[in-house]
């Protein structure tokens, strides 16, 4: 028997004849993230279809809050109730599977931004994922890596980046204490 829990994923559910007429919808429209917020404002979408949609969207963009706010982002995400994408699911000592739920307690989170990005939607559990990804804002100006935590309602849906590992999505409204950590260089400058 084991004595610790571990993380499993999880079959991804089979998108209902409604979900896949709105993913259709958003192939054909070519801007994920509007076509996906104005499906959820018209009601068009079974919940259970939203964490796989909203993934599908998310991850498409390097910045997918350019041509949807933030406030509608949010809203989108809170209609599907946290998630995981794809799902994983908490393996117990006893031998039974659980879907992973919503931490119950604040977390400590990092992202790589510049200065004016740095309240966004997209954090990691991982330092050095942050840098990473942080080195793309360096195009933008100064980046740095910031620590913050975050209030465990904020926390919306764990989404995983091909190559990337996971990305934390947050409301916003939940950020506190941020904290600038180190300068992120720009990989192309010269030293």
């Amino acid at each position: 028997m084991q004595s610790t829990s571990t993380l499993e994923r999880l079959p991804v559910p089979r998108t209902s004849p409604a979900g896949s007429s709105v993913f259709s919808e958003m192939l054909n429209n070519g801007d994920l993230p509007c076509a996906l917020r104005d499906a959820v404002k018209a009601g068009k979408i079974p919940a259970a279809d939203l964490p796989e949609l909203i993934a599908y969207a998310w991850t498409r963009y390097d910045s997918p809050t350019s041509g949807v706010s933030e406030a509608d982002w949010v809203l989108v995400f809170r209609q599907a109730g946290f998630f995981s994408y794809p799902p994983i699911g908490l393996r117990l000592p006893d031998g039974t599977l659980t879907p992973l739920r919503r931490p119950s307690t604040t977390v400590t989170l990092y992202r790589g931004s510049t200065a004016e990005r740095m309240r966004r939607m997209s954090w990691t559990y991982e330092r050095a994922a942050a840098e990473l990804l942080g080195r793309r804002h360096t195009r933008y100006g100064a980046a740095a890596l910031y620590m913050a935590t975050v209030n465990s309602d904020a926390i919306l849906a764990y989404l995983e980046r091909r190559a990337e590992g996971w990305t934390v999505i947050i409301d916003p409204a939940g950020l506190t204490d941020i904290e600038p950590l180190a300068d992120i260089r720009d990989p192309t400058a010269m030293t």
